[in-house]
C-alpha cells in the first residue's frame, strides 16, 4: 500500500488557496447595461482575458482588461474592462480563467425606466400630511402624518402666533421640511420635466392624479405647495417646519410633537425665488394661474432678498433639527436673478457671471451651477453669457472625463467623499449630461453614464446604493419610516448617503454605531445599518440627481433631447429634438406648421394637431 505523506497535498492546497482566497472580483451596475450603450466594469486582482458566457455556457464575448491604475480613494488597483461589443440582450456570467466571478451581467433595452421610476415614486413616500393608501404604496401604506394645518411661530421668526401649512416632502430619515433643502430638489426635477416634457408627459408610476398633470409636475406640485405657505407676507420666506429635537423611530402618525415655523433668511428666500420662478414657466402650459402664482411669489421673495441680501441662518439654541446653515448667499442670490431674468425677460434682473467662480457643481450650498446651467441652457435670453457658461462647464467636464478613463471610471476624488457623497457624484453626473446637451459629444454622455454605473454597483463596495434595486443593495436604511413600518424590505427607490470617513454617528449610546471607518478608505468607510445618518440616510437632494440622471437617459434613449441641445444629442438615427419654444410663453401664440421627420403637424400652445384638426397625443 502506498503512502500519502503531507508533502504530497501541498501543490492541491495552493492551489485550492489561489482560486478562491485571490480570485479576481468584477463590480459591475446590477441593474445592467443599455443594449446600445458604452460597457465597462471594473475588475480587481484579475490576471488575464475575460470571457463573457452566455445562458447556454457559450463565450460570446472575449476582451483583455485595461491596465490597472489606484484609485486613492479605495487603496485598489483597478482594470476597467470594456465590454461594449455585447449588445444581445439577456443575463451573462463573467469568467477569467475558467473561474466564474459573477453570474448577474444583464443587457437591455430600457435598463433605467424602472429605477428612474421608483427613485421619482420615492417622493410620494415622503410625502407630509396624507396617508398613504395601498392602492399606490402597497406594503409601504401608511396612516397620515403631521396632519395639523397650524404650525407655532417660532421666535426665531421673528413673528408670533400661528401659520397655516401643510403637505411637502418629508426631508430625509426624519419628518423636517426644509425650504433650502427642497430648493435644489425640486429645481432638479423641474429641470428634469422642462428639459424632456414629451418624454414624461406619459411616463407613470401609480401615484394619486393631480387633474390633468403629468406624474412628475402631480409629484412637484405637491412640494411647491407646501413652499407657497413658507412665505411671510413681506416676501421673506421661513427657512423650516420641524418639531424642537428629532423624532424616534416611529411613524409620521406617531410623531406628535408640536409642529414649528423656525427661521427666516436670505438662502430660503432666495432658493425659494429661483424655484418659483422655474416653476412658472414650466405649469404655465397646464394652469396659467398656479403659473402666475408662482412667479408672483419669485418676485416678492427676491425683492425681500435684496432688501435683506445677508440674513443667514443658524438653529435657535432650543432647536436640534436639521439647520442646512449657509455663510456665502451670493450663489443663492444670483440663482434666483438668473431663472427670473429668463422666466420674464425683465433685465433688472439679468446678473453677470464670474467666469473666474470654480465651485459650479451644485449642491444645497453651492447654487452658482444652477445660474451657469440656467446661461447656458437659454442662448437667445443670454447671449454672450450663455457662451461664458458654456465655457465653464466645459473647462471641468473635460477634466472629468480624462479622470474617468481610470480607477473606478468616476471623477469622485478623495476630498468628494463627505456627507452624502453619493449625491456628489449623482451632481457630478448632472453637471455632464449639461456638457453633453451643449456639445453634443458622446464622451460626455458616456462618463455621466459611469456615474450611474458607479451608484448601481460598480464600486469598491460592489453595492447597488438604491434600495430595492441590485443583486446587492442597502437594507437597513437611516429612515424612520423603513425601521418603524414593521415591513422587512426598506421602501424602495431611495439612494443612501454613501461612503466618507467622517463617523459622525459613531460612539457608545445605545443609538450610535460601533467604529466602521477605522482602517477602512474613503470610499469604503460605509455601514449599512440604521445608526449610520452619516452614511446610510437618505434624502430628497440625494435622490434627485439619480432621477434625473436615469430618466434624462431614458428620454435621450427614446429618441428625445432638450430643445436647446446641439444636433446629434437624442440617440437614435431618427431622433429628434422636441419642437419647445426657447421664448417666454405667449397666451397668444399663433399656431405653427411643423414638420417631424416624414410627418407634419400644426402646433399651438405647445399642443400638437393633425391636419384635420384632431389632436395629437
Amino acid at each position: 500500500m502506498k503512502k500519502f505523506g503531507l508533502k504530497q497535498y501541498i501543490p492541491l492546497a495552493i492551489s485550492l488557496l489561489t482560486a478562491s482566497s485571490f480570485a479576481a472580483t468584477a463590480y459591475i451596475n446590477q441593474i445592467g447595461y443599455r443594449t446600445t450603450d458604452p460597457k465597462e466594469f471594473a475588475l480587481v486582482d484579475g490576471t488575464g482575458d475575460i470571457a463573457i458566457v452566455d445562458a447556454a455556457g457559450q463565450t460570446v464575448l472575449t476582451a483583455t482588461p485595461k491596465a490597472a491604475t489606484k484609485w486613492n480613494p479605495s487603496g485598489q488597483n483597478v482594470q476597467l474592462v470594456d465590454f461594449s461589443e455585447l449588445k444581445t440582450p439577456g443575463t451573462y456570467s463573467i469568467t477569467q480563467g475558467g473561474q466564474v466571478l459573477r453570474n448577474d451581467l444583464k443587457i437591455a433595452d430600457k435598463v433605467f425606466e424602472d429605477v428612474a421610476k421608483a427613485s421619482l415614486k420615492w417622493y410620494y413616500y415622503q410625502r407630509a400630511s396624507m396617508a398613504l393608501e395601498e392602492t399606490y404604496a402597497g406594503q409601504w401604506k401608511r396612516d397620515a402624518g403631521h396632519t395639523n394645518p397650524t404650525a407655532k411661530m417660532h421666535s426665531s421668526t421673528g413673528a408670533s402666533g400661528t401659520l397655516n401649512t401643510s403637505k411637502g416632502w418629508y426631508d430625509a430619515g426624519d419628518y423636517g421640511r426644509y425650504i433650502v433643502n427642497s430648493g435644489i430638489t425640486t429645481y432638479t426635477l423641474l429641470s428634469l420635466y422642462e428639459h424632456f416634457p414629451e418624454y414624461f408627459n406619459t411616463l407613470k408610476w401609480n401615484i394619486p392624479a393631480e387633474g390633468t398633470l403629468p406624474d412628475l409636475l402631480a409629484e412637484i406640485k405637491y412640494n411647491l405647495d407646501w413652499m407657497l405657505t413658507m412665505q411671510a407676507e413681506d416676501g421673506g420666506v421661513y427657512h423650516k417646519l420641524s418639531t424642537l429635537q428629532f423624532p424616534g423611530d416611529v411613524m409620521p402618525a406617531k410623531d406628535t410633537e408640536p409642529l414649528y415655523v423656525i427661521g427666516k433668511g436670505s438662502a430660503a428666500t432666495f432658493d425659494f425665488a429661483g424655484v418659483m420662478a422655474a416653476a412658472y414657466r414650466v405649469y404655465k402650459p397646464f394652469d396659467a394661474a398656479y403659473a402666475t402664482q408662482c412667479l408672483e411669489a419669485a418676485k416678492k421673495a427676491y425683492a425681500w432678498g435684496l432688501q435683506n441680501p445677508k440674513v443667514t441662518f443658524f438653529n435657535p439654541a432650543d432647536v436640534a433639527t436639521g439647520s442646512y446653515s449657509d455663510g456665502n448667499l451670493e450663489d443663492e442670490q444670483i440663482f434666483a436673478a438668473m431663472e427670473l431674468f429668463i422666466s420674464t425677460g425683465d433685465a433688472s434682473y439679468k446678473p453677470t457671471l464670474n467666469p473666474n467662480e470654480a465651485r459650479i457643481i451644485p449642491a444645497w450650498p453651492e447654487m452658482y451651477g444652477l445660474a451657469v446651467y440656467g446661461a447656458a441652457t437659454h442662448a437667445n435670453e443670454l447671449g454672450a453669457d450663455a457662451e461664458t457658461a458654456k465655457t465653464m462647464i466645459l473647462d471641468i467636464a473635460k477634466e472629468f472625463a480624462a479622470v474617468a478613463t481610470k480607477g473606478f471610471g468616476v471623477v469622485m476624488s478623495n476630498d468628494d467623499f463627505v456627507w452624502g457623497s453619493n449625491a456628489v457624484a449623482g451632481n457630478q453626473g448632472v453637471f455632464l449630461l449639461y456638457a453633453y446637451y451643449v456639445t453634443g459629444d458622446q464622451k460626455y454622455y458616456e462618463v455621466a453614464k459611469k456615474v450611474v454605473d458607479y451608484l448601481l454597483g460598480k464600486n469598491p463596495l460592489d453595492m447597488s446604493f438604491l434600495t430595492g434595486f441590485g443583486t446587492k443593495s442597502a437594507k437597513l436604511p437611516h429612515h424612520r419610516p423603513s425601521t418603524a413600518d414593521k415591513v422587512t424590505d426598506p421602501v424602495p427607490g431611495m439612494i443612501v448617503g454613501g461612503p466618507q470617513p467622517g463617523g459622525e454617528d459613531i460612539g457608545s449610546k445605545s443609538w450610535e454605531c460601533k467604529d466602521y471607518v477605522s482602517g477602512k478608505m474613503p470610499a469604503t468607510a460605509y455601514i449599512d445599518d440604521r445608526c449610520s445618518y452619516a452614511t446610510n440616510e437618505v434624502a430628497i437632494n440625494w435622490n434627485a440627481p439619480f432621477a434625473y440622471l436615469t430618466g434624462a437617459m431614458e428620454a435621450l434613449n427614446a429618441g428625445f433631447a432638450p430643445s436647446f441641445a446641439a444636433e446629434g444629442v437624442a440617440k437614435g438615427s431618427t431622433a429628434l429634438k422636441p419642437f419647445v419654444s426657447r421664448v417666454r410663453p405667449s397666451a397668444n401664440t399663433a399656431p405653427v406648421l411643423r414638420f417631424d421627420d416624414q410627418k407634419v403637424f400644426i402646433e399651438k400652445n405647445g399642443v400638437r394637431y393633425n391636419l384635420k384638426g384632431k389632436q395629437i397625443k
